[in-house]
């Protein structure tokens, strides 16, 4: 008898056990309700959720509705989060129990504001649009909203591109050449959008090379053509010798008129500023251009590739009206004090021969060969 009640007794005791480990493992909560604090709110302005039921819940996951959805670590209910919607319209709240958490609930919210704009490609900008072969070209597509988009490098290449606009591509051209990139949106994102490209070598630097100057015609005899020479947009100041100077910025060879009322000798400089660079100096003498000569032309270099500067150097003494041929269909005219110097770039290949002449009362001439090629020997 005794042997039964100890194994009746046993029995029970395995049983609870056994019930206290299934009420253990059945502890959860329930997500029941979530409520929307203010229902009716302002774009930007911050809206909070909570989430109502039973604990335990070790998460609840939140959907607003908006694109955002967020896993919220907790222990109990309620919890409380807060959101801010950048956009109006009417939302759908979603509050979700996770983990040892079930249950969901819904609820709306309503935002006024400015609605979303609509998906589309707005533009096609490229930077910088004149670059060197073989350095990556940025090109941006503007616009808003998620879009697929087929872009055309114009070289042969393209890509196909997904993703919120704006969005950037780089592409790497090494050929010279121009070139038109094209970008065409899939449905609904509007039109294509086209943009040019020129791929080249690098413009020279703004530089001040040379100063030539001149007599006009039919002018008073102390007018004179000052042609400041050189490469590119240059700010400089230019200094006429007589007490007077000038501010200019200007694409060079830049031509200024002056006229010197009174006979001497003038000494005209061209300062740059930057990020000009170079600079220049001229005599010119006024009513007593006496008799001169002409000795000889110097030309460095003689073998040059098109495009390169040529310095011309006419020497000689005196003031002397000078006419220089270049050879190529082209002269110049200027009064200066010997020796001059000045610069000159052929744009094509060719041998040509330059010829300088003056006027009574100065006397003498001089020639010389420059030759021109696309590759230099050596």
């Amino acid at each position: 008898m005794q042997l039964y009640h100890r194994r009746w007794f046993a029995s029970c005791l395995v049983t609870m056990a056994a019930a206290g480990i299934s009420t253990a493992a059945a502890a959860q909560g329930v997500v029941t309700g979530v409520t929307m604090k203010p229902v009716d709110a302002a774009a930007g302005t911050a809206v909070t959720a909570t989430a109502t039921g039973s604990s335990p819940c070790g998460a609840v996951h939140i959907d607003w509705g908006d694109g955002a959805a967020i896993t919220y670590a907790t222990s109990t209910l309620p919890v409380t989060q807060s959101h801010v919607y950048e956009r109006g319209g009417a939302f759908t709240v979603r509050a979700q129990g996770m983990g040892n958490c079930t249950g969901e609930a819904t609820a709306r919210v309503t935002i006024t504001g400015p609605p979303p704009p609509p998906p589309g490609l707005k533009g096609l900008d490229v930077s910088p649009p004149v670059q060197t072969p073989r350095t990556p070209v940025t090109i941006a597509l503007q616009g808003t909203g998620s879009c697929r988009i087929a872009v055309d490098f114009g070289d042969g290449n393209s890509q196909d591109v997904s993703g919120a606009l704006p969005m950037s591509l780089r592409h790497t051209y090494p050929v010279e050449g121009k070139y038109t990139i094209t970008a065409t949106p899939a449905p609904p994102c509007g039109e294509r959008r086209s943009a040019s490209l020129t791929i080249g070598q690098p413009p020279a630097a703004p530089r001040i090379a040379g100063i030539d100057v001149a007599r006009v015609r039919d002018a008073a005899s102390g007018v004179r053509a000052i042609t400041v020479n050189g490469t590119g947009q240059c700010a400089y100041t230019l200094d006429f010798g007589d007490g007077n100077s000038e501010g200019r910025n200007a694409i060079l060879p830049d031509v200024v008129r002056h006229n010197y009322p009174a006979e001497g000798q003038y000494t005209i400089a061209a300062t740059p500023a930057a990020p000009c660079t170079g600079g220049a100096r001229s005599v010119v003498l006024i009513g007593r251009e006496g008799s001169g000569r002409i000795a000889r032309v110097e030309i460095q270099p003689r073998f040059a590739r098109p495009t390169e500067p040529i310095a011309f150097t006419i020497s000689g003494s005196g003031t002397c009206r000078l006419r220089v041929d270049l050879g190529d269909g082209r002269s110049r005219e200027m009064t200066a004090a010997l020796p001059h110097r000045f610069t000159y770039r052929y744009p094509s290949p060719g041998d040509y021969e330059v010829f300088v002449r003056t006027e009574a009362p100065c006397a003498g001439d001089a020639s010389g060969v420059v030759r021109i090629r696309r590759r230099l020997a050596g």
